[in-house]
């Protein structure tokens, strides 16, 4: 933001450009017939309103018009957000904990419905309906979505559509060429005050829920402009291509904020892509524990998957009541129906570097409630053999990465005959999330795992680690991405899989504003360099909204380990909750292609004429 003009607004034939203290307050702002018009509430009288218009927004001539609108308890700190649909001007009056939506009728405003939430600031957008339907931003934390018929009876998002450490609060939605465009606030405390941070962020109108783009730093800080003082936001309005914004300051004097100049660097707004189209499948989850068998009575999750035979072959973490991890299996035709489970496991805990001898461990190193054992396999085949990463966990010890194999024919014929599992992670490290690229590059294996907070990728010569000195170093890193949903760490899921735009890598990432929340993204890598990220989802894939990724050991947990493509779907495997296997798909091409896309930024500069006063 270049510059802003900060200007006292003109009421006159009122009571001049100072509010008498004793008597009003404004109340709202809005545009009706190219005039803006400002709402006065008598403190005595707080029903009634009086109006006042502008055709510049800043020189304003009363007209003696006065509304009245019934009160609810305690509504005398009501603030009013006005909105349009056609011939008819609806507002939105916000009181505490409570938010009622009138119509002007004659002289008077009538209830005609409510606002999503009650206890939420909520704005909707003017002249504009989805599917037949009003649409409201709202919140007081996160920025939410609902939609509605009536104006009653609201549908609301199942998740934010932003979210941040310190409370946000919505200030206005407005119609543009490029989408709808939000104002919302992030509040911040300093020294007892409580200021307000504006910040921008874009919506699709094809569908309101798509964040296309959002500003990285904010547009403006109220704390710059009034340091210590009482500042209360009436509204902003966007007219003839132009923001303003208006204040009362200490109750007293309006001011209004022209964002003059305006103009966003492109480098400081974050472009999200629309979000990929990976559907949750109606069957989920689709492993659960069985009681009959005491290996996997208490949890069966963060699946491994490999296609071979025209079958999903699905190798599970799975545990008992004496929180020993070990490997399920399953297969599917479908990818989504399982059609065969085995009723033991198919890999045990072996050797000491996965055994617990003890009835405890070091809570800070363990997942899943595991004691020990063989946690969260990858496999990917390589020529005539089954590779299988997995974390070998002792109990006590850091967790580390081990490997063991299988010949193919072994591996379908249910015949588990697998190599004595080797470390390839270095001792005094928890290095976690292996996996095997499925073919070399130049000649080299290509390993994927995660020491946090970032995925590191190693090339290596061969494949006889020998357990003792041959470890993996972490020799390339793909990062993590401050103020985004994988902010606080990230690490691969599944075994990248190859398309003809590039290694299509799923992952998993945590945002650092939000801990507790496991997350599913998508990376494509260069075909000869799987180092270079050519495109990444800028939202997740999947978030952990549905009740069997929040009911469960660990609640708000959607973990991949597998994927795989069968003809041109693409099924992605994860656990939920650390209870459950589920999947999610997409058609390949139609995934790649969104994934590949790039939204343009944009947002032209305003001309504006120049007002002195």
């Amino acid at each position: 933001m270049d510059t802003i003009d900060l200007v006292k607004l003109k009421l006159s034939n009122f009571f001049r450009s100072k509010l008498d203290r004793k008597n009003y307050e404004a109340a709202g702002i809005f545009t009706k017939n190219n005039a803006i018009s400002l709402l006065l509430r008598k403190r005595e009288n707080p029903q009634l309103l009086e109006l006042s218009q502008s055709c510049d927004g800043y020189d304003f001539q009363c007209n003696n018009l006065v509304y009245t609108y019934p009160l609810q308890e305690k509504a005398i700190t009501t603030h009013i957000h006005s909105f349009s649909q056609g011939e008819e001007q609806f507002f939105i009056l916000f009181g505490k904990n409570y938010g009622k939506i009138g119509i002007l009728n004659n002289t008077t405003i009538s209830y005609v419905g409510s606002i999503p939430s009650p206890k939420d600031k909520t704005v909707m957008v003017s002249d504009f309906k989805f599917n037949k339907q009003y649409v409201s931003y709202y919140g007081s934390r996160d920025i939410n979505l609902a939609y509605s018929k009536d104006l009653y009876t609201w549908d609301s998002s199942l998740q934010p559509l932003i979210t941040d450490a310190r409370p946000l609060e919505v200030g206005g939605v407005y119609q543009t060429d490029q989408g709808l465009l939000l104002l919302y606030f992030k509040k911040e405390v300093d020294r007892g005050n409580t200021y307000r941070i504006a910040y921008l962020a874009l919506f699709d109108k094809q569908s309101p829920e798509t964040l296309l783009w959002r500003t990285n730093s904010p547009i403006w800080s109220q704390k710059d402009v009034w340091p210590d003082t009482n500042a209360r936001h009436i509204g902003t309005l966007y007219k003839d291509n132009r923001l303003i914004s208006y204040w009362n300051v200490q109750d007293q004097i309006i001011y209004a904020i022209n964002f003059a100049g305006f103009f966003i660097d492109p480098r400081s707004i974050t472009v999200l892509s629309k979000p990929k189209t990976l559907h949750k499948h109606k069957n989920n989850p689709i492993i659960k524990p069985r009681s009959k068998n005491d290996w996997e009575a208490f949890n069966t999750f963060n699946p491994a998957a490999l296609y071979a035979d025209n079958k999903v072959h699905i190798l599970y973490r799975a545990q008992g009541f004496d929180y020993v991890s070990k490997v399920g299996y399953a297969t599917s035709r479908d990818g989504i129906r399982i059609d065969e489970r085995s009723d033991t496991p198919i890999y045990s805990p072996s050797a000491h570097f996965e055994n617990n001898t003890t009835n405890s461990a070091r809570h800070d190193f363990m997942s899943g409630g595991s004691y020990g054992g063989c946690e969260d396999p990858r496999v990917t085949q390589i020529d005539n053999r089954v590779y299988m990463t997995y974390v070998a966990f002792d109990g006590w010890s850091p967790p580390r990465l081990a490997l063991t194999s299988i010949h193919i024919k072994d591996f379908l014929s249910q015949r588990w005959h697998w190599t004595k599992p080797v470390l390839i992670s270095p001792p005094g490290i928890i290095d976690k999330s292996g996996c095997l690229l499925p073919e070399k590059i130049h000649g080299k294996y290509v390993f994927f795992h995660r020491v946090f907070p970032n995925i590191l990728i190693d090339f290596v010569d061969d494949l006889n680690f020998d357990g003792t000195s041959k470890w993996l170093k972490g020799q390339y890193q793909i990062k993590i991405r401050q103020n985004m949903w994988d902010s606080r760490k990230i690490g691969a899921g599944a075994p990248p899989l190859k398309t003809e735009s590039g290694w299509l890598l799923i992952y998993y990432g945590v945002d650092d504003r939000d801990a507790s929340k496991y997350h599913i993204g998508a990376m494509l890598l260069d075909l000869q360099d799987p180092t270079k990220v050519l495109h990444r989802t800028n939202q997740p894939i999947i978030r952990p909204t549905e009740e069997y990724e929040n009911n469960g050991f660990k609640p708000g947990v959607a973990y991949p380990c597998g994927a795989v493509i069968v003809k041109d779907t693409l099924l992605v495997y994860y656990g939920g909750a650390d209870s459950v296997v589920c999947v999610a798909t997409a058609r390949l091409q139609t995934f790649l292609k969104e994934l590949q896309e790039k939204e343009t930024a944009s947002l032209e500069r305003i001309q504006i004429q120049e007002v002195n006063y």
